[in-house]
């Protein structure tokens, strides 16, 4: 096993269970659908930050690639993202059991959207990575994930239903972008270079 296998343990256990928590309360929201009424917002959100979980891993090889030797500041700052990313996901949809509201996004509205701050935490986390691997290449990852991390703290305070639907739709969008554009990719390659980590 190497050194990085050894080190990313840990973080593949806390986003294996950010993952399988996300999963869990989807199951137990569609199996549930009649009383939860299904929302697309909440829905957006908890694909998002499920995304980002797994899209987590994949940002790991490139950050192996890029460390000359992982320091306790890499270490402990990916950590945190991992926590963050799993928090995200942990708060978005309710878990199972009695029901606390009348809906799917009426619960959303007075406990999950907390989620969005932790999405934004998370992509401005990102933005501190790239600051210690600098190169010219992370000024659009720094663009868009501050404009996505902005988005997501708007979102959280929006109180209008047609605001929120608006950046709600924003997020989705960008999401897109960033997936095909920044951020890393199954295949590995560094964002924007197409050069490959392996």
């Amino acid at each position: 096993m190497s050194g990085f296998e050894i080190i990313t343990i840990t973080f593949s256990f806390i986003l294996g269970l950010g993952v399988a928590h996300i999963l869990r309360t989807a199951a137990y929201v569609i199996r549930e659908r009649e009383q939860f009424h299904l929302h697309w917002i909440p829905i957006s959100v908890a694909i998002m930050v499920l995304l980002f979980q797994v899209q987590f891993w994949f940002a790991l090889v490139i950050v192996d690639t890029l460390a000359e030797t992982w320091t306790w500041t890499i270490y402990g700052t990916l950590l945190l993202l991992a926590i963050i990313i799993f928090l995200g996901g942990a708060t978005v949809l309710p878990p199972a059991g009695p029901t606390k509201s009348g809906g799917l996004f009426e619960d959303f509205l007075t406990r999950g959207k907390i989620s969005l701050v932790f999405l934004a935490l998370y992509l401005f986390g990102w933005i501190g990575v790239a600051a210690l691997f600098w190169t010219k290449a992370f000024i659009h990852l720094v663009v868009v994930n501050s404009v996505m991390g902005a988005i997501a703290l708007l979102a959280f305070y929006a109180q209008k239903k047609t605001t929120r639907n608006v950046l709600h739709g924003m997020l989705i969008l960008i999401m897109v972008y960033g997936l095909i554009t920044v951020w890393t990719p199954p295949s590995f390659e560094e964002p924007l270079t197409g050069t490959s980590a392996g």
